[in-house]
């Protein structure tokens, strides 16, 4: 538990990082958030007569949010990283020797601000269309589910970017990696229609988010994450024990 919260305090005391991070977040979500209202508000519908848009209104503002997730991936990534960058990590292996154990509390602590990252987000979007659309606004359970896979996928990214970070040892490197295979590795393997469900960013928007016509049950695309979680950890953990620090 001190470990944890040693890990908490090392992120609260690098604020210039954490709160460009953040405004740069709540600027993608503000745009998002407009955007979404705007195109759902400007079909010129007659009265009465909701377009499919508007009726979609209230996911979509979630989807808007769920924007946050790429930022808690490179907070997940930062992590680790700006320890190797600072040279940090060396008072932290000294501190705890037992490497796996810190790469385990650091991942931890990535998931858990990783979620909390969702919760400046989701404020702004509703401050934002409450007063735009206020009375069009009809959130129910089923919203309330959307918004809690959006907290949860948030802080699986977390944990993720931080095993990516762990691995590589280096924030840009790392940060590029991450964007590669989101930009350019994943849409090429998804040609491949068979092998499609099983890729990660597959199994984590159409599945725990829960986006798109076909998507995939929450408990497939979770059991898929969690390979990926272990197999990434374990080489995370194997890299970590290996690497010179001094």
């Amino acid at each position: 538990m001190r470990l944890f919260a040693s890990e908490l305090l090392k992120i609260r005391t690098a604020p210039r990082t954490v709160i460009g991070l953040l405004l740069a977040e709540l600027a993608v979500v503000a745009v998002g958030t407009a955007s979404t209202i705007d195109s759902a508000t400007s079909s010129g519908a007659p009265p009465g007569f909701e377009s499919p848009a508007e009726r979609n209104l209230e996911r979509d503002l979630i989807g808007a949010v769920s924007s946050s997730l790429l930022f808690a991936l490179i907070l997940g990534v930062l992590v680790i990283t700006w320890e190797y960058r600072h040279g940090t990590i060396t008072q932290t292996f000294l501190v705890t020797p037992v490497r796996e154990r810190v790469v385990g509390i650091k991942m931890l602590a990535a998931a858990v601000v990783g979620a909390a990252l969702v919760v400046p987000a989701l404020i702004l979007m509703l401050v934002i269309a409450e007063i735009w659309v206020g009375d069009k606004l009809q959130f129910g359970g089923h919203e309330l589910a959307l918004m809690g896979r959006v907290f949860l996928g948030a802080a699986i990214v977390g944990a993720l970017g931080l095993e990516i970070g762990a691995g590589i040892g280096r924030q840009l490197g790392a940060i590029l990696l991450a964007f590669a295979w989101a930009a350019f590795v994943e849409p090429a393997l998804s040609i491949w229609g068979s092998i499609q469900p099983y890729l990660p960013l597959h199994a984590l928007f159409q599945g725990v988010l829960g986006n798109g016509d076909a998507s995939l049950s929450l408990g497939r695309g979770l059991l898929t994450i969690a390979v990926y979680l272990a197999a990434l950890g374990t080489t995370a953990v194997v890299l970590t024990r290996r690497r010179d620090i001094t």
